[in-house]
């Protein structure tokens, strides 16, 4: 069996005056597995990925990444910059790109 990168077990997320994107839902990804996200528009394919790579959290349910939880509190100083490290996210729209207005641009700037 192989070990589990991330492990999300019945997380529910919800955009404010919305109903839940995500509910209940569990995944586990296994070091050296690979995964397609397919759905239709607004199903939480985009939320699903930012909850993986940190960038918010599910108002319930527990999600680990490495075998540590992966929260808002866990996610802080050193222990941040070690998962930043590990997992990153570029957007797809090139309007709301951290530094660079394009993904090869983005994907450059990373080693600088």
């Amino acid at each position: 069996m192989s070990e589990n990168i991330f492990e999300l077990d019945n997380i529910t997320f919800a955009y404010p005056q919305s109903e839940p994107v995500l509910k209940d839902f569990s995944l586990n990804i296994g070091k050296g597995q690979r995964l397609s996200i397919l759905g239709a528009n607004g199903c939480g394919k985009s939320t699903l990925l930012r909850i993986l790579a940190g960038l918010i959290h599910p108002q319930s349910g527990s999600v680990r990444a490495f075998g540590s939880e992966l929260s808002e509190n866990s996610l802080r100083g050193a222990e941040a910059i070690k998962f930043h490290r590990r997992v990153g996210f570029i957007f797809q729209d090139p309007d709301v790109q951290l530094f660079c207005s394009t993904v090869s641009e983005e994907l450059a700037f990373g080693p600088l």
